[in-house]
């Protein structure tokens, strides 16, 4: 068992069956607003090529943070919104930590090991983050908290694939960042990544990885706070994403007037 400082530096890709489940989410939402024109644009920020949660065989997960990706595989800024409209659903693929006693964690199971350490069960939301472009603290890009889903306790879901449909869509402008919120812990992280694959996460520069650092960290969770995300972690991903419906471009045109005929 990894110590909880090994826990959240490393996580890789969603699988690509998640984007059709979540595209199917969508699409019922979309259908619930009343919007039959067929002209929905959909975007499935954080959808690529398939990846394997760290649990149970290495088991590693986030903890006490807020975190994004900035790249996979050299894509850069998959969780930026490509254009105004609405967040409508949501997917996480977790691991399932072991429940069997393990020698290294003082015989806890994996799962009591990670309950204990972040005081709870695994537990997990979406915020929507505004970079504050002329901000900069450290060398650290400035975000500011627009909006955040419901926390989803993930204690039923683990070792699978879970979408979660908000009955409240959340309103995103391009070039909003879509983070996954972590209030206690969650095995949604894979590990031995490709170099290029990064994630920042909302802890202060120089309090990436040690233990009391990260058990003393804590998400971004207030509304309307600002702060810079000092933590660069490299090979590593989580494993969220997050369905953007956008507005419509124009109304519809109107048809033109018949003339009469004189």
């Amino acid at each position: 068992m990894s110590s909880p400082a090994h826990a959240y530096t490393r996580l890789h890709r969603l699988a690509l069956w998640v984007a059709i489940a979540v595209f199917a989410a969508a699409l019922t939402a979309v259908l619930a607003t009343g919007r039959a024109d067929g002209a929905a644009r959909v975007s499935v920020l954080g959808a690529a090529a398939p990846a394997a949660p760290s649990c149970p065989t290495s088991c590693q997960a986030i903890g006490k943070t807020t975190g994004f990706q900035t790249s996979i595989t050299g894509a850069r800024s998959p969780f930026a919104v490509p254009f105004r409209g609405r967040i409508v659903a949501w997917s996480i693929k977790t691991g399932a930590p072991s429940t069997k006693p393990n020698p290294q964690n003082n015989n806890q199971s994996d799962y009591d090991f990670f309950v204990k350490t972040f005081g709870g069960t695994p537990k997990a939301r979406i915020s929507v983050l505004k970079p504050i472009m002329k901000q900069i603290k450290q060398g650290h890009q400035i975000y500011k908290l627009k909006q955040q889903s419901p926390v989803e306790d993930l204690s039923q879901y683990l070792g699978q694939t879970t979408t979660f449909t908000l009955d409240t869509p959340l309103r995103v402008k391009p070039n909003n960042i879509v983070a996954l919120t972590v209030p206690t812990w969650a095995p949604a992280f894979a590990i031995n990544q490709a170099a290029n694959t990064k994630w920042q996460a909302s802890r202060k520069k120089g309090k990436c990885n040690e233990t009391a650092d990260i058990l003393a960290g804590t998400p971004q969770d207030a509304l309307g706070s600002q702060r810079a995300y000092g933590c660069t972690y490299n090979t590593a991903r989580l494993l969220y994403s997050a369905t953007v419906v956008a507005d419509p471009s124009q109304k519809p045109a109107k048809p033109p007037k018949k003339k009469s005929k004189k």
